[in-house]
């Protein structure tokens, strides 16, 4: 799901954390942003303990581990961002995630009057998942790096790098920055206006 204001706003207030600006477009169902890879994985493990899951992450200052045997919230890894854009086992091989036709499914610099807009106004994919083209660009797992060589079943990326994965496009980007195909990155601690995330689990 992709994580709102409104949702976390909850987390700031509950841990006395300062609450990420909204660049004055509002706050509510708009997508969270200015938000650094740092601040979303310290959600992750706060809304896991709040849901009775077992955290995913290990912070240590700067240093994040994960556990990928427990049911915990997370970052989705880059593989997994991107089948579920595709549409999983029922995707259609659109360029966007849901449609061929960007302005169907994603806010971006064409339609967005350069602002985030509320999730969920646009078509889902063909999983029911929303806004995974356009309106901010979500944070992975991954560290930024070439695809192995050798086919691999769920990667999880390098193990180390200068920048983590970030997908989907935002509304600043033209069309060719929201394909599901596309990669972006961002240092860990890089806080903007055009990045938020969602969240995966391991079932």
């Amino acid at each position: 799901m992709r994580v709102t204001f409104e949702e976390y706003d909850a987390f700031c207030a509950a841990t006395g954390r300062t609450k990420p600006d909204d660049e004055g477009w509002g706050r509510g169902r708009r997508p969270v942003i200015n938000v650094s890879r740092e601040d979303v994985v310290a959600y992750c493990n706060w809304l896991s303990a709040q849901h009775g899951y077992q955290p995913v992450y290990t912070i240590s200052g700067s240093s994040v581990t994960a556990n990928w045997n427990v049911n915990g919230y997370r970052l989705p890894t880059e593989a997994e961002w991107e089948y579920a854009a595709r549409g999983g086992i029922l995707s259609r091989g659109y360029v966007y995630a849901g449609s061929n036709n960007l302005d169907e499914v994603a806010w971006f610099w064409e339609n967005s009057n350069e602002k985030t807009h509320p999730v969920g106004l646009k078509m889902p994919n063909e999983l029911g998942i929303y806004d995974m083209s356009g309106n901010v660009w979500e944070w992975c797992w991954d560290w930024y790096g070439g695809y192995p060589s050798a086919a691999h079943k769920n990667p999880k990326g390098p193990d180390t790098g200068s920048g983590r994965v970030l997908r989907g496009g935002s509304w600043r980007n033209y069309p060719q920055g929201c394909r599901v195909a596309f990669r972006g990155d961002g240092t860990p601690g890089l806080r903007d206006g055009r990045a938020g995330f969602r969240l995966a689990r391991t079932l």
